[in-house]
């Protein structure tokens, strides 16, 4: 019986650690499962189809007519020479190259899914990210808080022991039972969001339990150049590169249609009692109104407006790196402030009252330590998560995934 619970609970712990994943991993299984790419994907299908459409010419126009109806004599259609029967067929051909320039045309639309579809992966994977290291930041708290509530339990029973002979002792011991039951209310907080942050991870990997495997670490930060020279990769920003392109082809159509497409027409004239001929047309519409002309230099506003918003995109955007590089150093900054100044002069706090302490004499300055203690262990993990969802920040400014 023992082998076998044995066996059950390394099975047990088999799983769990199964179910943990690296964030990498997560994102490549996000991208192969969740369904907002998937729409995308479909989109982009069926803008290769509309590429090969975009070659075609117009539907022909086929026209049968009886010409000369008798009211006396309906079915009679050999009374006179002007009674036919025609079929007639006519075919408008795209001349000055507009076949080309609806394909051009065609192909800018695609690039704008293109680059859509990029954007929803860029900021999918960001998501992730960030999601994930909010898990870490919550689940690192939540042990941070534990071990004080451990510790507050010590300090009260140390508290007890010295009641009976001193009366300040019982009033610090309700100072430090306080504090306990503030952790416990801080930790109950701690876990709601850690669940709700589960199910959205969940939600964005498209997986059921998900565990986040890697380690809650910060590393030194790349330079705000190495951020800015890359910018150009940001997704959003070549969408708007990609929307200034179709602006610039529907433009070049536009131009081309102030030449008209010619058509031509063919018919065959049948009679029952005359001799059948055939006819041939050949025609255009005539641009007497000028509707063409204004419609191209619509086109050509538009275009500009395009290319001013792709510009003003790329300023904004290289503000928005530049704000993010701030709250990523502030935070690299408060880390390294309260990891090699603020926790080694309390450390040294502690070691100065330690023998204060432990005869009992100084234990209400012991919980104000520990307060102060689990106050920095805290901000220290805040800002360790902000840094790192920051870097996950720049990363999507500039389009890297991982």
């Amino acid at each position: 019986m023992r082998i076998f619970n044995t066996l059950l609970l390394f099975l047990f712990f088999l799983s769990a650690s199964a179910e943990a994943e690296s964030i990498n991993h997560m994102i490549d299984h996000a991208f192969k499962k969740h369904p907002s790419l998937h729409a995308i994907e479909q989109r982009l299908s069926a803008m290769d189809a509309r590429i090969a459409k975009s070659r075609n010419w117009s539907n022909p126009e086929l026209t049968l007519n009886m010409n000369d109806i008798r009211f006396d004599h309906p079915t009679n259609r050999g009374l006179e020479p002007m009674q036919y029967q025609a079929v007639n067929y006519k075919q408008r051909f795209p001349w000055f190259g507009k076949t080309d320039a609806r394909e051009v045309f065609t192909r800018a639309q695609k690039s704008v899914i293109e680059n859509s579809y990029a954007m929803s992966k860029v900021k999918l994977a960001e998501e992730i990210r960030k999601t994930a290291y909010t898990i870490l930041e919550i689940g690192e708290r939540i042990k941070i808080v534990k071990q004080y509530e451990a510790l507050t339990r010590q300090n009260i029973a140390l508290y007890d022991a010295y009641t009976a002979t001193d009366k300040m002792s019982h009033s610090d011991s309700m100072a430090a039972e306080l504090l306990l039951s503030r952790l416990h209310i801080r930790a109950e907080r701690y876990k709601s969001v850690y669940t709700s942050q589960e199910a959205k991870l969940a939600y964005l990997v498209q997986q059921k339990h998900v565990k986040v495997s890697d380690r809650f670490r910060i590393f030194k930060p790349k330079s705000l150049g190495y951020y800015l020279n890359r910018l150009d990769k940001n997704p959003a920003y070549r969408k708007t590169l990609s929307q200034s392109g179709v602006a610039n082809a529907n433009r070049d159509l536009k131009a081309l249609d102030v030449n008209p497409d010619p058509f031509v027409q063919v018919g065959y004239f049948n009679r029952q009692e005359y001799e059948d001929y055939a006819s041939v047309s050949v025609g255009f519409q005539l641009p007497i109104f000028g509707s063409e002309k204004l419609e191209t230099e619509a086109a050509r506003k538009e275009a500009l407006a395009a290319k001013s918003a792709s510009l003003d995109f790329r300023y904004a955007l290289e503000s928005e790196i530049r704000t993010a590089y701030a709250k990523m150093q502030e935070a690299y900054r408060i880390y390294g402030i309260i990891q090699n100044d603020s926790l080694p002069k309390l450390q040294h706090m502690f070691e100065l009252n330690e023998a204060s302490i432990e005869s009992g004499e100084d234990l209400f300055t012991y919980t104000n330590l520990l307060i102060q203690k689990l106050d920095l262990d805290e901000e220290r993990t805040v800002a360790k998560a902000q840094y790192l969802r920051s870097v996950a920040t720049l990363n999507a400014l500039i389009g890297h995934i991982k």
